[in-house]
């Protein structure tokens, strides 16, 4: 009976073991969720005239990819642009919000420093999102506007959605 007994306990310690060690894998996985969700991805953001409001005429372009981090409530941008005409300066450019992609908005954050040719790039990172505008954000209601000297109301618009756009 004792070495049954001594054979049952080892068998039960080692699944206790084992089943610890899953925990804690699981565990483990949880918080890496966590963290990914703590970032929140803005890729392929298609910025161009038909997406102002009302919609401009022009072949300029551009794209944007951001990462919102939820937990120093920071957005990280890159993007870069072309103007329509090689002979137009880019005026200002802005986030602006909340609205939806059918609707116009007032600035929210500006981007200063930045290339005043009719073509460039930018990186950089925005001040800390309040609350509201977190959410606003995070609920598809803000967008990225590039005015020209042709379209000083916004030659390219592009809307932050979760994801590619």
């Amino acid at each position: 009976m004792k070495r049954e007994d001594r054979s049952v306990r080892r068998v039960l310690f080692y699944f206790l073991v084992l089943l610890s060690g899953f925990a804690y894998a699981c565990d483990e996985d949880d918080k890496k969720d966590d963290t990914l969700q703590s970032e929140i991805e803005f890729t392929n953001v298609g910025l161009s005239g038909e997406n102002e409001v009302p919609a401009v005429t022009t072949n300029g372009f551009g794209s944007l990819t951001a990462t919102y981090d939820r937990s120093t409530r920071v957005l990280t941008y890159n993007f870069s642009w072309t103007l329509g005409s090689a002979d137009d300066n880019t005026s200002a450019i802005h986030f602006h919000g909340p609205a939806l992609a059918t609707e116009s908005a007032p600035v929210v954050i500006p981007i200063e420093n930045h290339p005043t040719s009719h073509t460039g790039s930018m990186t950089g990172t925005t001040r800390e999102l309040t609350q509201t505008e977190e959410e606003q954000l995070l609920d598809g209601k803000w967008y990225l506007n590039i005015h020209s000297s042709t379209y000083p109301d916004g030659e390219l618009r592009g809307q932050l959605l979760r994801g590619e756009n």
